[in-house]
């Protein structure tokens, strides 16, 4: 999927089959499994938006400086002025207000960004993370009540099995159809943009399923285990909840002596939402992050 998290079982961000035989059956469920997140609640002093004007698209951040914000690679924008940086735990009331100095309290104008140099968007398919992280600076001053992320110290409490805290802006329920692709209008361009996975390959589609996903724009935070750890990536076991379309570029903590610790970036996992996440190991591209942030606009 463009600009937003496509989640894919085989670690890629285009389409996989989904695991059903069952015909023509609707599926809806609440894939994050979490929880709406209130205002001032300690998770959302450094969870930002990332609100793509031109696109009508939304990814997820974390605060790690004044004026600059951590994200996923794919989330970036072509021009850095079509993206919004929102402080708000719901980027439709701000997006939408008719108040304008709500909007340029809250939303505040992207200026610069970098990816990493690792970063190959033509190479999805590879089994683990090609750097997958950006850094965005904007301008103007951080609403009250926002901080920088602090980055964890210590590697060693990322560990298998160890609960990781999850937050983003994205979706909470996804539901599946079965579709005839002889009759679906645009079916490659559908396919493209994660909006229906089919189970066959180049050119025989085989079963094909429309997917449907619903409620991004609100923050959620959820919980989920660590099961594989890699220099690059880690892994976590989304069977119970996870992230989904919309998280992208959004926090992984560990959670420490009532401290939230970032030390990941929602990558990549399953179509459906439910079975893998991928997360890009910010700690693995610490030295460069820093060194970014001195380099973007002044």
């Amino acid at each position: 999927m463009k600009y937003t998290f496509a989640l894919v079982f085989t670690f890629t961000l285009a389409g996989c089959s989904p695991k059903t035989t069952e015909q023509n059956k609707l599926i809806s469920s609440s894939i994050m499994n979490g929880k709406t997140v209130q205002e001032k609640e300690p998770i959302t002093a450094s969870v930002v938006g990332i609100y793509n004007q031109k696109e009508k698209s939304i990814c997820t951040g974390s605060l790690i400086a004044p004026n600059f914000v951590l994200t996923a690679a794919h989330c970036v924008p072509n021009r850095a002025s079509d993206v919004k940086i929102v402080f708000s735990t719901n980027i439709d009331e701000i997006i939408n207000t008719r108040e304008m100095d709500i909007l340029q309290e809250f939303a505040l104008p992207a200026v610069d960004f970098k990816v990493s140099p690792k970063w190959d968007p033509n190479k999805e398919t590879v089994e683990f993370d090609t750097g997958d992280i950006a850094v965005i600076k904007f301008k103007g001053t951080v609403p009250a009540g926002y901080q920088p992320a602090v980055f964890l110290k210590d590697e060693n409490d990322l560990k298998i099995g160890a609960q990781v805290t999850l937050a983003g802006f994205g979706v909470d329920s996804v539901e599946m159809k079965e579709i005839d692709p002889k009759k679906y209008r645009k079916l490659e361009e559908a396919i493209e943009y994660g909006d229906v996975v089919c189970t066959g390959k180049m050119g025989n589609y085989g079963t094909c399923y429309e997917i449907e996903r619903d409620g991004d724009g609100q923050l959620r935070m959820t919980t989920a285990p660590i099961s594989f750890i890699h220099e690059t990536e880690v892994r976590l076991n989304e069977k119970k909840a996870g992230t989904c379309n919309g998280d992208s570029g959004g926090p992984a903590y560990i959670l420490k002596d009532g401290t939230y610790y970032l030390f990941g970036v929602t990558s990549r996992g399953s179509e459906l939402c439910n079975e893998v996440g991928v997360y890009t190991n910010a700690l693995t591209y610490k030295g460069w992050i820093d060194e970014t942030m001195k380099t973007l606009v002044k």
